[in-house]
C-alpha cells in the first residue's frame, strides 16, 4: 500500500455515500467526470500536454484536469499521485487500488462541488486494458450522481502497430534482451481493442464513446470539441512525435547492446545530449556556408574597392573586375565518405578503448559492455 505524501489518509468509505453539507446526494451540484484511456499511440500525450499547459483556461471554465495518476487533483493522499506513477498504482492488488482511487475521487468530486466546478478531466492510456480497479470507484461515483463518461480513441492497426514499435521496442525499450525484430514484437502485443471496449461497454452501458482517430485529423481539436471545449482558447501542443529514421537508428543501435530494459531517458543522456537529428550534414554545412544572395549583397558592398580595382587593373592593361550575376553551388556531403571516415575513426577508436582496459584490467576489474 503506498503511503500518504500530503494530507493524512481519510477514514474508509462506508456504504453509502454520506451527505455533503448536510444536504442529500441528489441535490448536490451536477459534476460531469471524462475519463480518457487512449488507447496509447491516438494522440494521448499531445492531448494530456495541452490540457496540462491550459489548466488555467480551463479553470477559468470550471474545468479541472486531473493529470494522468490524479497529480493535478486537489487532494494528494497516495505516493502514486505523480506523472510517473501508473506502474506503482497498478502494482496493488485490486481491492486496495479500487479503495485508494475512490478515495482520492471522493474527495475530488467534493471538492469540486464546493468550488463550483462542475467538470473533471481525467486522461491515462494506462487504464486502457488495466482497468479493473476503477470499475468499482466510477460506478460509486455515478451512484453519487456524477456523469461518468469514458472516451476512447482507436486507429487502423498497421499504423498503430508501426507508431508503437518504434515508441515501445525502439525508442523505449520495454522487452529485456536485444531489441526484438517487428514480427517477434508484434505477436507479443497484438493490436487488438476491441475486446477491451466491449468490455467497458457492457461495464459502463452508453458511458464509453470510442473516436476514430484517422478520421478527426487533429485529435486535440476533436477531443475538445468532443467535451464542449473548443473555444477555451487552449494552445495545442503536439508531443511524444515518432523519431525520424535516423534517430531510430541511433536509439535501436543504443538499446540493443542493453541487457535490461531501458527508458528513452537513458539514451537522452547518454548520448541525445550530445547530437540532435534534425539535420543531415549536408543541412548543417548549408547553413554555414553563403548563398547566392549573400554573396551578392557582398558584392554590392564591395563596389567602390571594385572601381578602385578596376582603375589599378585597366592601368595595367588588364580587364576589370567580372560584375555580371554568378551562381555558386551548393554545399554537398558525399555520404558514402563521410560514413568510410567515420568507420576508420570508430576502429580507431576501439583499438584505443581497447588498449585503455588491458591497462586498466591490471588495475582493477572492469564491467563487461555489449555492442
Amino acid at each position: 500500500m503506498s503511503e500518504p505524501v500530503s494530507e493524512p489518509l481519510p477514514a474508509p468509505l462506508p456504504p453509502s455515500l454520506p451527505e455533503a453539507d448536510g444536504a442529500p446526494t441528489s441535490a448536490a451540484a451536477p459534476v460531469r467526470l471524462v475519463f480518457h484511456i487512449g488507447a496509447g499511440k491516438t494522440g494521448t500525450s499531445s492531448i494530456q500536454f495541452t490540457l496540462r499547459q491550459g489548466q488555467e483556461a480551463l479553470q477559468a471554465r470550471g474545468v479541472w484536469y486531473l493529470g494522468l495518476m490524479l497529480e493535478h487533483a486537489p487532494v494528494k493522499h497516495f505516493q502514486w499521485q505523480v506523472f510517473g506513477g501508473p506502474e506503482q498504482f497498478h502494482q496493488l492488488a485490486d481491492d486496495e487500488g479500487s479503495r485508494q482511487l475512490m478515495i482520492v475521487l471522493d474527495d475530488t468530486v467534493r471538492r469540486a462541488r464546493a468550488a463550483g466546478v462542475h467538470t473533471l478531466i481525467w486522461s491515462s492510456e494506462s487504464f486502457f486494458d488495466r482497468n479493473a480497479k476503477v470499475t468499482g470507484p466510477l460506478h460509486r461515483l455515478i451512484e453519487q450522481g456524477v456523469d461518468v463518461q469514458l472516451l476512447a480513441y482507436v486507429r487502423r492497426h498497421d499504423a498503430w502497430a508501426r507508431s508503437a514499435y518504434a515508441q515501445w521496442a525502439l525508442k523505449h525499450k520495454t522487452t529485456p534482451g536485444p531489441v526484438l525484430p517487428f514480427p517477434q514484437w508484434v505477436a507479443r502485443r497484438r493490436p487488438l481493442f476491441a475486446p477491451t471496449l466491449q468490455s467497458l461497454t457492457q461495464r459502463f452501458p452508453g458511458r464509453l464513446q470510442v473516436r476514430n482517430f484517422d478520421a478527426a485529423g487533429d485529435t486535440v481539436a476533436d477531443f475538445m470539441q468532443v467535451l464542449g471545449l473548443a473555444d477555451a482558447g487552449l494552445q495545442p501542443v503536439t508531443e511524444n512525435v515518432t523519431p525520424d529514421d535516423t534517430e531510430l537508428l541511433m536509439r535501436a543501435l543504443f538499446n540493443d547492446g542493453i541487457k535490461e530494459k531501458a527508458l528513452p531517458m537513458l539514451f537522452d543522456r547518454v548520448v541525445g545530449r550530445h547530437t540532435r537529428f534534425d539535420q543531415g550534414p549536408e543541412d548543417w554545412l548549408r547553413q554555414l556556408m553563403p548563398d547566392n544572395a549573400q554573396l551578392a549583397a557582398v558584392v554590392q558592398d564591395c563596389a567602390e574597392d571594385r572601381q578602385q580595382l578596376d582603375a589599378l587593373l585597366l592601368a595595367d592593361g588588364q580587364s576589370p573586375i567580372a560584375t555580371e550575376a554568378k551562381t555558386f553551388r551548393p554545399a554537398q556531403v558525399d555520404e558514402s565518405r563521410l560514413l568510410m571516415a567515420l568507420a576508420r575513426l570508430a576502429v580507431f577508436q576501439m583499438r584505443r578503448i581497447e588498449n585503455l582496459e588491458g591497462r586498466l584490467k591490471k588495475l582493477e576489474p572492469m564491467p563487461e559492455i555489449t555492442v
